[in-house]
Order: structure tokens, then sequence, then C-alpha cells
């Protein structure tokens, strides 16, 4: 990713963190592209916050989004605890555990290691098996390429950090 990408990226994945709060954002899907999504969901921020509704973010809408995303962080705490009913996570699966769980292999892939590049949605795949199994390298756990409790609770440990 370009620097360029990798601001975009940062900006839509606090905007779908603050749009866990609020019914009139649509979630989206961080990919480092500044297209029509991302321009909704800056307009509809802009407009929940009282500022100029340009769907460009100037200083003044970034500020109001670290902010907010600071608030929501506090909330999304709580999306990192699993229902043990779900795990283990393994190929197959669809639902909002695997997408944050991709969100998290994503973060730490390009932040502490190279875990490839993964396509974020909910969707547990190939890809993603293998960037759990490589995750589990790194923590010196057993390979398996399924998301158990003690992968979780170490990917959800770091990805807080």
């Amino acid at each position: 990713m370009t620097k360029k990408q990798e601001a975009i990226y940062e900006a839509q994945s606090y905007l779908r963190n603050i749009s866990r709060a609020f019914d009139e954002f649509s979630l989206l899907t961080p990919d480092g592209i500044f297209g029509e999504e991302t321009e909704k969901a800056v307009l509809a921020f802009q407009k929940k916050q009282g500022l100029e509704e340009t769907g460009i973010i100037n200083y003044e809408t970034w500020t109001a989004i670290v902010n907010e995303n600071e608030r929501a962080a506090f909330s999304a705490s709580e999306v990192m605890i699993i229902d043990k009913d779900k795990l283990p996570l393994m190929r197959g699966d669809k639902d909002n555990a695997v997408y944050h769980l991709k969100t998290m292999l994503l973060y730490l892939g390009q932040n502490y290691g190279n875990f490839g590049l993964i396509t974020v949605n909910d969707e547990f795949d190939a890809d993603t098996e293998k960037s759990v199994r490589q995750w589990q390298r790194v923590i010196r756990t057993e390979e398996t390429g399924e998301v158990d409790k003690l992968t979780w609770e170490r990917l959800v440990g770091w990805y807080l950090r």
C-alpha cells in the first residue's frame, strides 16, 4: 500500500468503528481506496458532527474522526469478546467475528510482520486460514489454521496494544 492508501485505510477503519454507534452510517469496508462508499461515509459523519458536508477529509473532519474513534474504541473493545459458541472459527465460516478476525490479522500483518494481504470481509477463506497459521507460528502455538480461544485472546491482546 502507498502512504496515501494507508491513510485512506486508516480513515475507513475509524469510520467503520464509529459506524457501530450510529444506525444512519453504513458499515464501510476498509480497502484503502477513496471511492463512492467512503465519500458517503464521510458525508454522513460530517452531517452527524455538524461539519461542512464536503465529502472530503480536511483537518477539521480528520480531527473529529480521530476523536470520535477514540470514544468508539471503548465500545469496540466489547466486540473483541467473542461468544465461546462461535469458536473455533474455521474455513467456511461467514459472520461478523470473521470480519473482526481479518481486520486484526491485516493490521498486525502490516504493522508487525508479513501475514500476507487478505481481503477484509466476513468470509473465512484459504487466505484467512494461511494468515491464522502464520499468526499461530508467531505466538508459538499449534498451527491449525483455526481460531481457538488462545489464538483469539492473543490476537486481540496484540491488536489492542
